[in-house]
């Protein structure tokens, strides 16, 4: 009874605390894709969605879960995919809870479950990651199960073939299988099916090949992605503490023979989730059924460890933004929104995170340049990135790709100039630096991003009138050379209220026009 309410109790809280806005840059991207293979009944070869990609084949190994969230998203929108993805999450570290009961006393499977999910609540939104800790989850309930060998084997093979097509940390499949090795050899038969299983694919062996090329090419150094970076501990003080804890029960324990297999894989997902910080979500999902089995705990014991299981799940719930829908603080909602009302026809230049955003507003219409497939856009990165150290760079880039618009982030450092005739250096707004006015124009912004259009691309008069001509929204106090200009920018910030609202940039320009 106790675990059955656990179990209940955990799967509502975490639900209700895992409610909140679309966050994820990638996840529109995957959106599209799983449109287009609805729409095609089947895989793209190529890339069908941006202008500076590599003519390579696309190894998409996540296309079973894009299929599926273009199938909820058809169901219940953009506001019920954050309540579906709440109660996705919820499953996850309630049925973890549920499985590691079975072995452990059920205080420490709900401490480790709401340390797994307050750990992992940044890292399960909306992605193929939070499907691969659900398939964690169950891989390790599975092969930690009393079934026979033969029906374990036929399990997690059909397991693995659902991984391999939903996300590329499949081939942990036959790693945690191997590692049940060290408890009873007789469960060969286990890894080498689910090693076999890894093949069903639509692209082979090279669905296999592909996240091991990627993880090479991040850490060649050649690009940034922020989820590839390590988990340092200042940030991430509950994996290490986490960790530490994880250490010493299995120092502590006494069967430790026993708890070997379970060791492993502990070792395994650790040394990942500090690697990298997108591998979090696996390690603590997991956790649960990683961690050594506890039994015959005191009542004091249990209700200290019950306290804590609050102070996790207290801190997540408090912490929790509970807005549904779009985040439209991290993706150029508004701004985009005038864009397509303004019809102007053109690729866009963007910068990667608002490329999976790009791709689905504009779907089918027109594309764009990039976005957060960093494999197929190696080169365009190395380019891109000297373009953003040098005019000249930047300026044969959007003519390479005929970039007549772009939606681009907000840099609040300045960029030195020099005045090739005084010599007078000067730093200068980078939209003023990208964008010359003379030559581009202001059409749209909001809280995320600037839309800019080129005025050579268009009839005389189209831009002019979508124009905000005096207002630098990446630098609101900019000073202005007259009063004239000062109204100016005035009136235009009057119109930024009514055409996108009062949004915390309009705010800030109008106060700098004020000043």
């Amino acid at each position: 009874m106790a675990r059955r309410l656990a179990a209940i109790a955990l799967l509502l809280l975490v639900a209700i605390a895992a409610v909140g806005p679309i966050r994820s840059y990638d996840f529109f991207w995957h959106l599209a894709t799983g449109r287009w293979i609805v729409e095609h009944h089947a895989l793209p070869v190529y890339d069908p969605f941006a202008v500076a990609s590599a003519h390579v084949p696309w190894i998409n190994g996540e296309w079973l879960f894009e299929v599926g969230l273009y199938d909820g998203y058809s169901l219940a929108g953009f506001p019920g995919i954050s309540f579906l993805n709440a109660l996705f999450v919820a499953v996850i570290f309630a049925g973890a809870l549920w499985f590691a009961s079975s072995t452990t006393d059920v205080a420490v499977a709900t401490v480790a479950a709401a340390a797994g999910f307050a750990g992992a609540s940044d890292r399960l939104g909306v992605r193929p990651a939070a499907a691969a800790a659900l398939l964690v989850v169950l891989a390790l309930a599975i092969l930690t199960s009393s079934i026979t060998v033969t029906r374990m084997g036929i399990a997690y093979a059909a397991l693995t073939i659902i991984w391999i097509n939903t996300h590329p940390s499949a081939v942990l499949a036959p790693v945690l299988a191997a590692a049940m090795l060290l408890i009873d050899l007789r469960r060969w038969p286990v890894a080498v099916a689910s090693a076999i299983a890894l093949l069903v694919n639509p692209f082979g062996w090279r669905a296999i090949a592909a996240p091991l090329r990627l993880t090479r090419l991040v850490g060649s150094g050649e690009f940034v992605n922020a989820e590839w970076l390590p988990s340092y501990p200042s940030l991430f003080p509950l994996l290490y503490a986490t960790i530490a804890v994880g250490v010493a029960m299995f120092i502590f324990v006494h069967e430790k023979r026993n708890n070997a297999a379970r060791f492993a894989v502990f070792v395994v997902l650790a040394i990942l989730a500090v690697q990298h910080v997108r591998n979090q979500g696996l390690y603590f999902a997991a956790l649960p059924l990683i961690l050594p089995p506890l039994m015959g705990l005191s009542r004091n014991q249990r209700i200290a460890l019950g306290a804590l299981s609050a102070i996790a799940l207290g801190w997540a719930l408090i912490r929790a933004d509970r807005r549904v829908g779009i985040d439209d603080l991290r993706f150029p909602v508004r701004a985009v929104a005038r864009l397509q009302a303004s019809a102007l026809p053109g690729n866009i230049y963007n910068v990667d995170q608002f490329g999976g955003y790009l791709e689905w507003m504009f779907y089918g219409q027109r594309r764009v340049l990039t976005d957060g497939r960093n494999e197929l856009f190696r080169d365009f990165i190395a380019e891109d990135s000297r373009a953003r150290h040098d005019s000249r760079v930047w300026h044969a880039l959007l003519a390479r790709y005929h970039a007549d618009l772009a939606v681009d982030e907000y840099q609040r450092q300045k960029i030195e100039v020099i005045d090739a005739a005084s010599g007078e250096r000067r730093f200068l707004p980078a939209s003023l630096v990208r964008y010359r006015r003379r030559d581009w124009a202001l059409i749209a912004f909001d809280d995320a991003a600037m839309v800019f259009a080129r005025r050579a691309a268009y009839p005389p008069g189209v831009v002019e009138r979508l124009e905000y001509r005096y207002l630098v929204p990446d630098d609101p106090s900019i000073r202005y050379a007259s009063d004239t200009i000062r109204l100016a920018a005035r009136a235009e910030v009057e119109r930024a209220k009514r055409e996108i609202g009062d949004l915390n940039v309009v705010r800030a320009l109008e106060k700098g026009a004020r000043d």
